[in-house]
């Protein structure tokens, strides 16, 4: 799979190497082969990479990128299987995120692109929005490209379901208990009032709609260097039972155990649930779905805990952002020139923009989709609501990175299925539960950061 020269034998091949690896530049006639692995997405992401790639390979005749369309939850297996096979199995380049931490720090599967190729990491920190390079980013230094982001998460409501208990637009729940009392309201009037998808087939609906209330209070589920476990703190145990409470008031859909987030997409958006957690890039998940065009809903800030609730405030936060696609470069490909030249196509082609005039969705990462004329129309014709928030200067205004938490397959369905068990009241309390969670979270991340 990697570094396939036509010619068997090469004579006069110049070696180099940058960054302890190196590079075989092939001979004139012979192409480099070149992998990229492209994990999830809506369903016109990984084309966008393929068809770039194609075009690519149209316009010179040294490389050949092949663009390969993964499944997300396969991620951990196939990336951590295939670096273990060495050169000929691993490919040159990933596409996926959350990965600096876990496939970068510490299993040493990518390297940072700041190292092995800095004209291109100069380019990258001058064309795409601050807050975007520092998604790419760990401790100042680019280790990825992230090709859009998202903001997350709002709570989206059923404009007909708010009329149903007697609230509108402008007087949506603004605390959690305010909200929970609507939930409950919404139940008794026939909706789904509030219900988080807890099906194992993916296991990661469970764990981000725990981040998203406990990061409110401060809380994540490890400490900031990712070695430590915070999963039975203050926090974890507040956002635990107050999720709980709410399944306890019978707001979850009767099926929420087997049920993932586009489950509860397509409740909310035939009409069934009152309450959907939303982000950015919801208008992409809508073309994959039949959607009435008599349903009306509106996206509002998330409710805010209570006065009186503690809170970390050096540490909390209400919106993040984050990418699950940033090109990241294999730390033992041999072909890094080739992979530079690939990323600088991409580049002059702004890629990034194919989110606006490809996908239809996400939140464009580069300045141009803003700043430049006709990109900026585009941009407006499919998220006028973020051309408005860049011209305000309130597009990233107080918005924070997506923690680490715990991106390592095994930590993850580990506290997902606790976090169910817990919720659904399988243990006698929400602090058993957790400290339970916690100790063999632990054990488990101790383990990969020993390898």
């Amino acid at each position: 799979m990697k570094h396939k020269l036509m010619a068997a034998v090469l004579v006069g091949t110049m070696v180099m190497s940058t960054v302890g690896t190196t590079t075989v530049l092939a001979q004139e006639n012979d192409k480099i082969e070149l992998d990229m692995w492209v994990f999830g997405g809506l369903s016109a992401e990984p084309v966008v990479f393929q068809e770039m790639a194609e075009n690519f390979n149209n316009s010179q005749d040294k490389i050949h990128v092949t663009v390969t369309a993964q499944e997300w939850s396969s991620r951990q297996e196939k990336i951590v299987t295939a670096h273990q096979g060495g050169a000929d199995t691993a490919p040159d380049m990933y596409v996926f995120g959350p990965c600096i931490e876990d496939y970068g720090v510490k299993m040493g599967i990518i390297s940072p692109v700041e190292d092995v190729l800095p004209e291109i990491a100069n380019q990258v920190k001058e064309l795409l929005i601050p807050e975007v390079v520092d998604v790419g980013s760990k401790d100042g230094k680019l280790w990825t490209i992230p090709s859009w982001v998202d903001l997350s998460p709002y709570m989206m409501y059923n404009v007909e379901a708010l009329k149903a208990i007697g609230l509108t637009e402008e007087t949506v729940p603004k605390t959690w208990s305010e909200f929970k009392d609507a939930a409950v309201k919404f139940k008794e009037a026939g909706y789904i009032g509030y219900s988080i998808p807890m099906s194992m087939d993916n296991y990661s609906d469970m764990n981000n709609e725990f981040n998203y209330w406990n990061w409110q209070l401060g809380g994540a589920p490890m400490n900031d260097d990712a070695t430590v476990m915070t999963m039975n703190d203050e926090h974890a145990i507040a956002t635990v039972e107050f999720l709980k409470s709410m399944y306890d008031a019978g707001t979850f859909s009767d099926g929420a155990e087997t049920e993932t987030y586009m489950d509860r997409h397509e409740e909310f958006f035939g009409g069934i649930s009152a309450t959907n957690i939303g982000y950015t890039y919801i208008n992409g998940i809508i073309t994959d779905m039949e959607v009435s065009d008599d349903l009306d809903y509106i996206m509002a800030d998330m409710p805010r805990p209570d006065e009186g609730t503690a809170i970390d405030e050096d540490k909390a936060f209400y919106r993040m952002i984050s990418s699950n696609q940033e090109i990241s470069v294999s730390s033992i490909s041999e072909n890094i020139d080739a992979c530079g030249e690939f990323l600088q196509y991409l580049i002059d082609e702004d890629y990034w923009h194919k989110w606006v005039t490809e996908v239809g969705a996400r939140t464009p990462a580069d300045k141009a989709s803003y700043e430049d004329d006709a990109l900026r129309a585009e941009t407006q014709a499919v998220q006028p609501d973020l051309v408005k928030m860049y011209d305000e200067g309130t597009l990233m205004t107080g918005v924070k990175p997506k923690p680490s938490y715990g991106g390592v397959t095994e930590i993850q369905t580990t506290m997902s299925q606790y976090l169910v068990d817990i919720i659904t009241g399988r243990y006698d309390s929400v602090e058993e539960g957790l400290n339970e969670l916690n100790t063999e979270c632990q054990a488990l991340l101790d383990e990969y950061s020993e390898e």
